[in-house]
């Protein structure tokens, strides 16, 4: 197991929910797809457990029986075995378009990581690496409705089914037609510019500072990039970056407003937060969907979603 997936298990402070809670909130079957084979790993706490170690090899589709964070390892079973096998960056959880968490995380939170209720259902933005999903929920509290978009650990959620389905189906076994839509396609090179710092999450990859300028070489799903800064080689989120180049593009005119729709919380130190309702003046605009603005008494600035916000057409209204 890397250090990343190690850290990030031993970083996670897990509420249980009571009894009545985590018996409505549904349940369905994960299934793991094997990206490698695996065999250097040890699981000293399933051994003393008496329960056997499965071997994981390239294709194998293994299917969730029981779920043991606590011991940093889960129970599957490959069609034929079972046993236990480790939460490992070079399995991959098989997600559809939503989530659902499985217990409160509302502290020790990492790097874009937001906190969450157990039962909370949410889109799936993108899937990054070890086992970390990018998503975007509404949630109801004291404060109003608030959109919350980030992080969260893959290792507390269920993924939901495809609509019209009542379970997730077993996904492809075929080493060789495993989605194809989510391996590594390597590309011509092409140039990004960096919107928002990003911390790497494990020793494959990159730390990203905003307005660096970054080769890619391959893509993973349209999601995740790989590729090299100042002789550094290693991935990154593409949610960070723009495959436009220039700083910015001006707005029309020197006073442009918009309305939030939506609460933002920022996930990043160079983002702001955004209330609903509020006026915020833009001072420019990315093609990527990351604008920078202010606020009207200009104790906040930095970079927000587009999506968040509604162009105010009559300027007076924003006076």
């Amino acid at each position: 197991m890397t250090s990343a997936v190690t850290d990030a298990l031993n970083s996670l402070s897990v509420t249980e929910t009571n009894s009545t809670t985590a018996n409505a909130i549904p349940k369905y079957t994960t299934w793991i797809r094997v990206l490698e084979d695996i065999g250097d790993w040890n699981l000293t706490d399933a051994e003393e457990l008496g329960i056997p170690r499965l071997k994981l090899h390239t294709g194998d589709i293994l299917k969730v029986e029981e779920r043991r964070p606590q011991n940093d390892f889960w129970i599957g079973s490959n069609g034929k075995d079972t046993g236990s096998f480790p939460i490992d960056p070079r399995l991959e959880p098989v997600v559809y378009s939503k989530v659902i968490s499985l217990h409160d995380k509302t502290i020790d939170l990492g790097e874009d990581e937001i906190p969450f209720r157990a039962g909370q259902v949410m889109d799936v933005v993108a899937v990054l690496s070890n086992w970390r999903v990018r998503v975007s929920f509404d949630s109801i509290s004291s404060n109003g409705k608030q959109r919350f978009q980030g992080i969260v650990p893959l290792i507390l959620m269920d993924p939901i089914p495809p609509e019209g389905m009542t379970d997730n189906p077993k996904p492809e076994s075929d080493p060789d037609a495993i989605d194809q839509f989510r391996r590594w396609k390597r590309v011509p090179e092409f140039s990004v510019r960096v919107l928002s710092d990003y911390k790497a999450q494990s020793e494959k990859e990159i730390d990203l500072v905003v307005n660096d300028i970054v080769v890619v070489t391959k893509v993973w799903a349209e999601v995740y990039y790989y590729g090299s800064k100042n002789g550094h080689f290693g991935g990154f989120s593409a949610s960070h970056v723009s495959k436009d180049l220039s700083m910015s593009t001006r707005p029309p005119y020197h006073r442009y407003y918009v309305r939030v729709m939506w609460d933002y919380l920022s996930g990043t130190h160079n983002q702001m937060n955004l209330v609903s309702n509020e006026i915020i003046e833009v001072m420019w605009i990315n093609p990527s969907g990351w604008w920078e603005g202010r606020s009207r008494d200009g104790k906040r600035r930095g970079l927000f979603p587009a999506n968040y916000v509604r162009r105010v057409v009559d300027a007076r209204a924003a006076l």
